[in-house]
């Protein structure tokens, strides 16, 4: 899989960018602040329609743009290719007139081949792994910022997964919504039968996907990690299921979602206690441990970061595994960070895809002699410039 053209405009710091890669790596050199991110973030919003970046929609419209035009709307474009064929992605991201107190509403559009589209027929068209300086989060961050790592993840290549997904946020949003209003003595407990129907069902299907997920990514990044220079170290992932104790072991498919249900309407009365919804994927976790300890407490942040360049390692091979088509890959400031050996263990999974975006501040690394059929680029003023 590989894009063969991408265009920006009005997006960040791009009033307007065009580009046709070609398969193999490119290596985007520029100052730090030049953009750099906001391009690879750009690629993987197609991905995935979601930023990997915190900030709102109107973010990611460039100020001149805002400034200058009446209804200013930020544009990502691009052609795909891959074992299935080719596809046209666009995102547009449109402005409102500013109300009153100066602030504007923003409203999405999404095309898959030139038609109108939801955006969930956007998500796995282009799939791709990016590895950034801010993956150390995954291990030391907050839960929902794992959550949303699982979510980025699996989406790309499981439909299932995001009409799940978006069910059960609208489920779970409903469901509470009632919970506050019969804290207030106001509707009867057998209200919440739908719902809780409703919540099992999308819940059991997430629960399911993600266990599958991290079965694998956890057994190939414990490999990888000793790989990677921590050797007579030892790696695991862990799944945590925000799920009665007798749930969160493995069990049949067939099983799970009845069960579910039974935790769910079983709790209903702490539910309506609390004025929320306390079990369910929503305040899932994932439990990195190194040695036995938890990563996110007692590594170093050595370890930590080999521990992520294993899980994004094994992200490549999962996705790759499951649509026999490799993913595009995005490395986003990281290689200049890194010594040679990890530098060298990322390189060697470049060449196993069809497209690698490399970003970096320092143009010596990686070197011509690391990468010497690269095709390179500079960053200056919004516009890329072979090299």
């Amino acid at each position: 899989m590989h894009l063969t053209r991408l265009s920006l405009t009005n997006v960040r710091t791009y009033r307007r960018l065009e580009l046709e890669p070609s398969r193999g790596i490119h290596v985007i050199t520029g100052e730090n602040a030049a953009g750099k991110s906001n391009l690879l973030d750009a690629v993987a919003m197609l991905a995935t329609t979601r930023s990997h970046r915190a900030g709102n929609d109107l973010d990611m419209i460039t100020w001149s743009a805002i400034d200058e035009d009446p209804l200013p709307a930020a544009r990502i474009a691009a052609d795909v290719a891959g074992n299935a064929g080719s596809v046209s992605l666009e995102i547009a991201i449109i402005a409102g007139e500013p109300s009153a107190d100066g602030a504007r509403r923003t409203s999405r559009r999404f095309r898959l081949n030139g038609i109108a589209r939801r955006a969930s027929d956007l998500i796995g068209q282009l799939r791709v792994v990016m590895f950034s300086a801010d993956d150390l989060a995954i291990i030391s961050g907050s839960p929902s910022g794992r959550r949303r790592y699982l979510d980025l993840t699996i989406s790309q290549f499981d439909p299932s997964y995001v009409r799940a997904s978006q069910r059960y946020n609208r489920v779970l949003q409903q469901r509470n919504s009632l919970l506050r209003k019969l804290q207030e003595r106001r509707g009867q407990l057998d209200e919440l039968a739908f719902w809780d129907d409703e919540l099992s069902e999308a819940g059991a299907t997430i629960v399911q996907a993600r266990q599958r997920a991290l079965e694998r990514l956890g057994r190939d990044a414990a490999g990888r990690y000793p790989e990677l220079g921590s050797e007579g170290e030892t790696l695991e992932i862990r799944y945590q299921p925000a799920l009665p104790g007798e749930l969160q072991s493995t069990i049949p498919a067939d099983e799970f979602q009845a069960q579910f249900r039974q935790a769910i309407e079983e709790g209903r009365q702490q539910d309506v206690w609390r004025g929320a919804t306390r079990f369910g994927p929503h305040r899932d976790d994932v439990g990195f441990l190194i040695g036995g300890h938890d990563a996110a407490i007692s590594a170093s942040r050595g370890q930590q970061r080999t521990a992520a360049l294993a899980l994004r390692l094994s992200e490549v091979a999962l996705s790759t595994e499951t649509t026999g088509d490799p993913p595009v890959l995005l490395l986003d400031d990281i290689l200049s960070e890194l010594d040679a050996h990890h530098r060298d263990r990322i390189l060697h999974a470049a060449y196993a895809v069809d497209q690698v975006l490399i970003t970096t501040p320092d143009g010596d690394r990686p070197g011509r002699s690391e990468l010497p059929e690269a095709k390179r680029y500079v960053l200056e003023d919004g516009e890329l410039k072979p090299l």
